[in-house]
């Protein structure tokens, strides 16, 4: 129980520098940035370091050449705990760099797109923000970390799931946490995936 505790202090934390990043900068940060000729650059996790208190790692990525760069591999090679769920087995380093056990919503989060809180016409408590992942995870660095959650929960690699508890947490805007269901309604889980499809639903219908 106390380990499901700090999987949800971390998303909590997640969420509460997606806010501050927010609030200097108008917009919640791209899922990814990418060159013009598709060389990925950042994640959405790397822009909220300064936000989690860790700016001395931040201060080390040079943002002027791809997270891949030899000069970037001691700060994208480093564990950061808050992107690791205590829920699960630690994962192993991704071709080096370090894992994260927690993936963006890719309709939220997305490429090279910044996307304004007052924008999200579905409501901030019913759009997810980012979930926990228990298998196919990618590195924290990566900007291809985000999936959709409207693909389902924890039946395949590329989805959000947990792979030790009949439940994935995930993130919503507002800052909460929901523990959901991997039976949980399709319809409901493809509202809770989009910013501003215009579905109703209410929190107790999920």
């Amino acid at each position: 129980m106390a380990r499901v505790t700090e999987s949800r202090n971390n998303l909590k934390q997640i969420g509460l520098a997606a806010h501050n990043y927010h609030d200097v900068y108008r917009v919640l940060p791209p899922g990814g940035t990418f060159a013009e000729d598709g060389t990925p650059h950042h994640s959405w996790q790397t822009r909220l370091l300064p936000y989690l208190d860790s700016s001395p790692l931040y201060s080390k990525i040079d943002f002027d050449r791809p997270w891949t760069a030899p000069t970037n591999e001691e700060p994208f090679s480093t564990d950061y705990p808050i992107f690791l769920n205590p829920c699960e087995p630690h994962p192993e380093p991704i071709n080096g760099y370090a894992a994260s056990q927690y993936a963006g919503n890719s309709q939220l989060l997305r490429r090279n797109g910044e996307l304004a809180i007052p924008d999200i016409r579905d409501g901030t408590s019913n759009t997810v923000l980012a979930g926990e992942v228990g298998s196919g995870f990618k590195a924290w660095g990566d900007p291809t970390n985000t999936r959709d959650p409207s693909a389902g929960i924890g039946q395949s690699a590329e989805q959000f799931g947990s792979s030790v508890l009949p439940r994935v947490m995930f993130l919503m805007v507002d800052g909460s946490v929901r523990a959901t269901s991997p039976n949980i309604d399709p319809k409901i889980l493809k509202a809770i995936s989009t910013p501003d499809g215009h579905e109703d639903i209410s929190d107790e219908s999920w």
